[in-house]
Order: C-alpha cells, then sequence, then structure tokens
C-alpha cells in the first residue's frame, strides 16, 4: 500500500509517494504543493499583517484562508491525477509539521501568528485530504527520528538516501522526512502515536492586550 508523505511549511509542501514494504520501501513519485498563490504574495503568510505584527482584520483572514484551502485542494489533486496516471495511486496521506500548538496559547504576537499559519497550511491538507476520501495523520518533526527507530528498528538514513537517488537531485531535508513518514505508514504505525486529523475550524484570531 502506498502512502504519500508531507512536510508542510508556509505556503508549499513537499510530498513523496512510498510504496513496497516496510523492509523495501519503493520510492515512487514526487512533487512540490503549492498552498498559496503567487499572484497574492500575502496568502503565504495570511495572519501576518506586517513585519512582527498579528492579522486581525477577519475579512481579511477569511480571503486568505480560503485561497490557502482551494489551493491545497487543488496541487493535492493534482498529485493524487499525476499518480494515478503513472500507477501509483497513494491509500493514505501523512503530514509531518512543525508544531500542534493551539495559536490561542502563545503570548507573543509574532509567534502567535507563525502558529495559525502552521495550523492553516496543515490543515489546509488535511481537509484536501478529506475531500479526496485519503486517510490523513500528522507527525511533528521533533518526533519523527525516535518513531521511526521504534517502528523500523533500523537507521532509516541509508533507505532514505537511496530513494533520494532513484529521485534525482535535489533531494533536500524537506523531502527526506516527508519519504521517511510515508515509510512509517508504509510499514504499519504507529497511529496511535501521531495525531489523527481533527479539523478544527479556522476562526481568526482574537486581539489580546500582549506586547512583542
Amino acid at each position: 500500500m502506498s502512502t504519500l508523505g508531507i512536510r508542510v511549511k508556509s505556503g508549499w509542501a513537499s510530498a513523496v509517494l512510498v510504496g513496497g514494504t516496510g523492509e523495501t520501501p519503493i520510492y515512487l513519485h514526487r512533487s512540490k504543493l503549492l498552498l498559496s498563490d503567487p499572484r497574492l504574495p500575502a496568502s503565504s503568510q495570511p495572519y501576518h499583517r506586517g513585519f512582527g505584527s498579528l492579522q486581525k482584520d477577519a475579512a481579511v483572514i477569511r480571503r486568505l484562508t480560503r485561497v490557502v484551502h482551494a489551493r491545497a485542494r487543488g496541487s493535492l489533486k493534482q498529485m493524487l491525477a499525476e499518480s494515478a496516471r503513472l500507477g501509483d495511486a497513494p491509500r493514505s496521506v501523512v503530514l509531518v509539521v512543525g508544531s500542534t500548538i493551539d495559536p490561542m496559547t502563545v503570548g507573543n504576537e509574532h509567534i502567535r501568528a507563525h502558529a495559525y499559519e502552521a495550523r492553516l497550511f496543515r490543515t489546509s491538507l488535511e481537509r484536501a485530504a478529506a475531500a479526496a476520501r485519503l486517510p490523513c495523520v500528522v507527525f511533528r518533526e521533533r518526533d519523527l527520528a525516535a518513531i521511526a527507530l521504534e517502528v523500523l528498528r533500523r537507521d532509516p538514513s541509508p533507505v532514505v538516501a537511496a530513494m533520494g537517488q532513484k529521485a534525482g537531485r535535489p533531494w533536500r531535508s524537506d523531502e527526506k522526512l516527508a519519504a521517511l513518514a510515508a515509510w512509517i505508514v508504509v510499514a504499519g504505525g504507529p497511529v496511535s502515536e501521531s495525531r489523527r486529523s481533527s479539523l478544527p475550524p479556522q476562526a481568526p484570531p482574537r486581539s489580546r492586550n500582549t506586547t512583542n
């Protein structure tokens, strides 16, 4: 069963499709997913009003988040169509993210803007996966190495490097993380230690009396 691993970034993501088995994973396909509109630069950071400040205009946020959700759905749909054309349609999706923190627990407005954006780009892909009827789970990047050792019971680096040789250059850290996460899911787990898709509502940020 093939799995699509995606390392989520701000405004884009690296996607790597991995098949085979836990013992012998196989690199199948990769793509860069656009999660923002290049013609609308603000869509890559919808919660930033300017450097170091939080966007609080609900209308602006709604407009930009609609762009993000549409882009995520379109980019994933295109990747899935290309994978199907190659005969390698995935059966599940796994996202690698930097954080799953609740933005409202963050006091500093600038950091909170990044937290809102991390949640937005993650949930945009969760929603896109749901629309494609694909199960979706989430790993935090800092947990990935420990989970890999527990599930795969070997150093994954040589195998991930071999996938990169098949994929060709460039084979960057984001693609390595996406491939490793996909391999973990292909190997059978551990979904119990990952974060299942919950699709929290994308509410606009509430104002706080916080100084940077």
